[in-house]
Formats: structure tokens, sequence, C-alpha cells
């Protein structure tokens, strides 16, 4: 069993040639359960560095991917790419081609959203769903707040600079340590051309959104078709999932089982033992309390 990840790399079919994507593993190989981790809009793999060792060790085998023009993986030459069903396409190849099987999915924010698509079609083999701080609604104005977020193109002196500007972006962020921000940080940077450190990730993934003109995200036709069971985490303050969104949740298409933490933002970094303890336990099949339900929600 692997505490520490191993970085690999996988070429993909994308259009009439292939790509290559990074990803990381935790845990055996021959595992008899897989988690597959797809991270946020604008993060990479790295951001399940707790989670994939706390599954490990809880005898997971734990793969997260770096999406297409994120962290280890490569950009696309037009970025009309980085959208959702190529990303369903890139990854369905990696689940074929790494024998997966049926997977456990976490997806945070985009990652989740990735997830629901996939799941309402039946593109992967799933079990079950985690959805970080995601929903089947968002609203424009929460959206044209992301796209002008993510084409940000900072320049950055050193990784202590990183570290300041995820801490101010994520703030009020939820139970994550010193040390913890500063391995983010780590695995945010990139040099570019010039040397300058820079977000480890191509500015261009938003650009298939910023060319059109920021409006509603209304999934609840591909949430209502979903049949696995599902898990929504919700930051109680995040404005990506609202409380309305969260609450219908629990009532149409799989009936998820919603857990709020209260003071934290979007997302959730499932960093600390309390969010990693949740979601290993209700993946275990573990029924979720009505006390630790109502500590919580």
């Amino acid at each position: 069993m692997t505490a520490v990840a191993k970085q690999h790399h996988i070429d993909v079919p994308h259009g009439d040639s292939t790509v290559r994507l990074g990803y990381l593993e935790w845990g055996a190989s021959d595992a008899e359960r897989t988690a597959l981790c797809i991270h946020g809009i604008s993060r990479n793999a790295h951001d399940f560095n707790w989670l994939g060792r706390e599954l490990a060790k809880a005898g997971w085998r734990v793969i997260a991917i770096d999406m297409v023009g994120r962290g280890a993986s490569q950009w696309l030459d037009d970025p009309a790419g980085y959208a959702v069903p190529v990303y369903i396409q890139h990854i369905a190849h990696v689940v074929s081609a790494l024998d997966l099987g049926e997977v456990d999915w976490i997806g945070t924010s985009m990652g989740g959203m990735i997830g629901m698509v996939a799941a309402s079609v039946g593109a992967i083999p799933m079990r079950r769903l985690v959805l970080n701080d995601i929903g089947p609604f968002i609203a424009s104005d929460v959206i044209a707040g992301i796209i002008e977020r993510v084409r940000e193109v900072p320049e950055f002196k050193d990784e202590d600079a990183i570290k300041a500007f995820l801490m101010e972006r994520f703030a009020p962020f939820g139970p994550v340590t010193d040390k913890q921000w500063s391995y983010f940080a780590h695995h945010s940077a990139r040099r570019d051309a010039d040397g300058d450190l820079r977000l480890v990730c191509d500015p261009a993934i938003a650009a298939p959104l910023a060319n059109q003109e920021p409006a509603d995200v209304d999934l609840w036709e591909v949430y209502d078709a979903i049949k696995v069971p599902t898990l929504v985490v919700r930051g109680g303050v995040s404005e990506v999932l609202d409380q309305p969104t969260a609450e219908a949740m629990m009532t149409r298409g799989p009936r998820a089982t919603l857990v709020t933490f209260h003071g934290i933002t979007h997302p959730l970094w499932l960093a600390d033992d309390e969010q990693m303890h949740l979601v290993r336990d209700w993946l275990d099949g573990h029924p979720m309390s009505e006390d630790r339900l109502a500590a919580k929600s």
C-alpha cells in the first residue's frame, strides 16, 4: 500500500491525435475498490493528497487525474477542447486503459459537474458519487465571477506569494493547516518561458465559457437522471452551491445525502480528518447518523 502518491502519465485519444494526461495514484493496484478523484476548474490532482492517502489506508486504490490543461497534463492548441464532453472522453479512456472497473467518483466543483453528466448517461461505471460543493444549478452572476477569476494570469515572485494568493481567493477556507497551504502552493506553481512563477494551468481553460454571455447553468434534467447513491458536501457560505439548490438535491434525482460544513466557502478542501472521514465512511456504506448530519447541516 502506497502512502505517497505515484506520478504517472497516459496518452488518451483526442480528435485525430492524442494528448498526455498526468495522474496520481495511491494504494494497491489490485484493491477491490477504486476511487476516481477529479479536481476543480483551475486546480489539479494534488488537491486530493490527504484524501487519497486516507482512502488508500482504508483499502481503496485512488486515481486523481490532472484534467487536460492543468497540473502535469498537456495543454491544448485549441481551447474549444476544454469542455465537459471532452473531459468525459478522456476520463473514460483512463478508466478503460487502467481497467478500473466500477469507481467511486469524488468530484470537486468542475469535477463534480463532470461526474453528474457522466453518471446521468452511464459514460463511466460508477458505484457511488461524491459532489464537493457543486450542484445542477449555478446562477449566471456566479458563472461570470468564475470566468473572471480563471482568466487571471497573475505573476508571483515566490511560492509564498502563491500561498497568500490561494488563501485570499479561498477565504473563508476550511480547516487547512499552514503546512497544507504550502503544499497546495508548491503544486500550484509553474515557471513560464521567462522564468516567472505562474499558476499551473492553461489560462485558456476558461475560453469556451468566456466566448459566450454568462448564463445560468441548469443541469436539473441531468441530475434527475442520476441513479447512483450520491453524497453532497457543501460549504455553508458557498455561492457556487446555494442552500436552496442543495436542499432540492435531497428530494430529486438520486435523493442525495447532504452535509453542510458551516463557515466554509467554495470548495471544501477535503484535507482534514472530519471531512475525509465523512467521505470515507459514506463510501464504505456507513449510514450517516442523525447526530452527525445535525451537527453539520
